[in-house]
């Protein structure tokens, strides 16, 4: 899992998931552009790579706006003078029923969890296409597999992001560009936090094998796998994080 040298970009580096992938790309010896919606949370992520000994850039970059995308890679391009790997680990979702949701609901649904993968690709492949090499790790979630009540629409989106995995590592193969994603199970984050309350929790962990949430640190391990050349040999594939609670192929 070794990156020395490498530069990856980390969507979401501002807390949870994205922030534990970012300290272990670092940790690995690559160099990290790290980019979030919250200006805070980047902020935070930047001083504790600092502390480790790692000069990391900051973008601030809202993926739901194609335009910002575009700015965000062409502006770790210019800092770091390539791109190695672009990694996000977006997502959102209420719980809620689908007959009660509106069209507004399901736009940013779509968006956060669909649509910001397929604008920070298009804005990856400028750079990596040329360069004839590269890795995008995406994140998906098990309900796109095997569907989730409460989250339909959610479900339908993650579905799409495993759907979108597959066709463009096809595309990108040529390139020598590999595209993969991850699936993460219930996963101990500030967010899953903020949305459940320990009743809820307290189930979840009950349905899954393992008996227990799993970590950010365990979902970052599978990121910077798949993005190194560790993974050499994989491409269109969604692995699932998620100790056990969905065993499909």
């Amino acid at each position: 899992m070794k990156c020395d040298g490498k530069v990856a970009v980390v969507v979401g580096s501002g807390s949870g998931i994205g922030r534990a992938a970012a300290y272990l790309f670092a940790e690995n010896g690559a160099h990290v552009a790290l980019a979030d919606i919250d200006k805070n949370g980047l902020a935070e992520t930047a001083e504790e790579l600092s502390r480790r000994g790692s000069d990391a850039s900051q973008h601030i970059c809202d993926i739901t706006d194609q335009a910002q995308t575009e700015v965000l890679i062409d502006d770790a391009r210019a800092r770091h003078g390539r791109i190695d790997s672009v990694v996000s680990t977006v997502g959102w979702s209420d719980t809620t029923f689908f007959a009660d949701e509106d069209a507004g609901y399901w736009r940013r649904i779509i968006d956060i969890n669909l649509m910001g993968s397929i604008f920070l690709c298009r804005a990856a492949l400028r750079v990596m296409s040329p360069q004839k090499a590269g890795s995008i790790v995406l994140t998906s979630s098990d309900a796109g597999k095997v569907g989730t009540m409460g989250e339909t629409v959610y479900a339908a989106a993650k579905a799409g992001v495993i759907g979108f995995v597959k066709s463009l590592a096809r595309e990108t193969a040529r390139d020598h560009i590999r595209v993969n994603a991850i699936s993460p199970g219930p996963t101990d984050t500030p967010l899953l936090r903020a949305q459940s309350d320990q009743h809820v929790i307290d189930k979840m962990i009950r349905a899954v094998p393992l008996k227990r949430m799993g970590t950010a640190e365990e979902q970052a391990a599978a990121i910077v796998f798949l993005a190194s050349d560790a993974a050499g040999y994989i491409t269109g594939q969604t692995l699932s994080v998620s100790g056990g609670l969905t065993m499909t192929s």
